[in-house]
């Protein structure tokens, strides 16, 4: 699956709540491309994401948002308003979502949002997966329209049970939406809807990820064998959007 480093890290940070996030410190305003209103043929079935996506256009600003703290119910499991809650420099923030505005697809209550200075980038919903798969589809079709490349993907569930999990991708240009479930535990999934500014914003977390995770630079050469000059592999081509 796309994104190894950053969908742990991603799905750390959707399954985690902050209680005191700090709001991050203002930017300023971002210049971006907002995409194109979704294909008329694609009001002929439910959208079930119009409520979330029509108050989070992704390529505007991000909408001001109050802490998530001031809107817990009482048992701290859920929220009641639109809420934000932020972590590190607010590039990844928690936004939750109360039970009116959220699909019935959707895992928990909070989702992603990418941001660009101010510019939101990109979204990420989680789902539980194989559970509701078709329901998800369905509703990013009568958004998007026909899905630009789908799979069956072949899974085991936790038992060990094989299940089939569907994995498509829509192009909306410069938006790229995709569907897909967690190989580790195929009851979870994602919608990603990003701009090519999230797909970088993603890169480098990756990046950051991976750094913190490779040994000491002494301990690394100490172990890095001999081998003969060769010329380096071209650079493999970048499709984004695609799998």
């Amino acid at each position: 699956m796309r994104l190894p480093l950053a969908g742990l890290a991603l799905a750390s940070l959707l399954a985690t709540s902050v209680a005191h996030a700090a709001p991050a410190a203002p930017s300023a305003p971002a210049t971006h491309a907002t995409p194109s209103a979704p294909p008329a043929h694609a009001a002929s079935g439910t959208d079930a994401l119009s409520q979330l996506l029509g108050t989070f256009e992704i390529g505007s600003p991000l909408p001001a948002l109050t802490d998530c703290a001031d809107h817990r119910t009482p048992d701290g499991k859920d929220v009641t308003a639109l809420c934000v809650e932020v972590r590190g420099d607010g590039v990844m923030r928690q936004v939750g979502v109360p039970r009116d505005k959220r699909p019935a697809f959707m895992d928990g209550s909070y989702v992603l949002a990418l941001v660009d200075g101010n510019a939101l980038v990109g979204v990420i919903v989680p789902t539980d997966g194989v559970k509701s798969q078709d329901a998800a589809e369905q509703s990013l079709s009568a958004r998007y329209g026909k899905p630009f490349r789908k799979e069956m993907v072949d899974m085991k569930d936790k038992g060990g049970n094989a299940v089939k999990t569907i994995h498509a991708g829509w192009m909306h240009r410069p938006l790229t939406v995709e569907l897909y479930a967690i190989p580790e535990d195929p009851s979870e999934g994602t919608i990603e809807l990003l701009l090519p500014q999230a797909r970088a914003l993603m890169a480098n977390r990756d990046a950051e990820v991976a750094k913190s995770l490779a040994p000491p630079a002494s301990d690394a050469a100490a172990k890095k064998p001999a081998k003969a000059d060769k010329k380096p592999a071209p650079a493999k081509p970048v499709n984004p959007g695609s799998w």
